[in-house]
Order: C-alpha cells, then structure tokens, then sequence
C-alpha cells in the first residue's frame, strides 16, 4: 500500500497532467478538501475532481518543489507559474485512510509581481 507522500506526488503530477482518470484511484470517495484563503469546502473524491477538472484554465505549470511524509500524513510545496492569475506556492498537506487520500487542505499564496 503507498504511503501518503506517494499519494500526493501521484496526484499533482496528475494534476499537471489533467489526467483526471488517474486521480480517481488516488481519492478517498469520502475525501474532504479545504482551501481555507478562498473558504472552499469540498466533500467525496468525485467532488474535489469535478472542481479540479472544470476550474478555469489555464491555471499554470505545477512543479513539485518537496514532499515530506511520513506513513499516512504528507505535505507539498508547489511553485505554480504561468497561470491566468500570476505565480503562487501552493503548500498542501493531507492524509491518507485505506491507502487513499481522505483529508487535504490547500494554502494558496501568490508571489509579488516583480
């Protein structure tokens, strides 16, 4: 069974993918999403891909910068660059139940314009 840093390198390279299908096995069904900057609440896996999949585009390149975990907790830090609403690190941290991802909250910070 993958642990949860495995979980979550799988799903933001599947994000910047946009192979949604491959998230699919990634997902808790009963997953929770939190993005608490924009107060966003999601609940099931099918809703947190449904979000991820129709949200504008083009939202930019995400490049994993590190993940730390350890057994089923992970975090990740994320450049995003390139997207519609200018460069961002995203920090992400989740945590995995019967080998799939259950829990995430996702902090979304934009960069300064230089």
């Amino acid at each position: 069974m993958p642990d949860a840093a495995a979980l979550v390198r799988q799903l933001y390279e599947s994000f910047e993918r946009r192979d949604w299908d491959a998230c699919v096995p990634l997902l808790h069904p009963e997953a929770v999403y939190d993005a608490p900057r924009t107060a966003e609440h999601l609940d099931g896996g099918d809703s947190i891909l449904e979000y991820m999949r129709t949200y504008p585009e083009p939202w930019g390149e995400l490049s994993i910068l590190r993940i730390v975990g350890d057994g089923d907790a992970a975090a990740a830090e994320i450049a995003v660059t390139g997207g519609q609403e200018g460069e961002f690190r995203l920090a992400a941290f989740w945590t995995a139940r019967d080998g799939r991802l259950y829990r995430g909250v996702e902090y979304w910070t934009p960069l300064p314009v230089s």
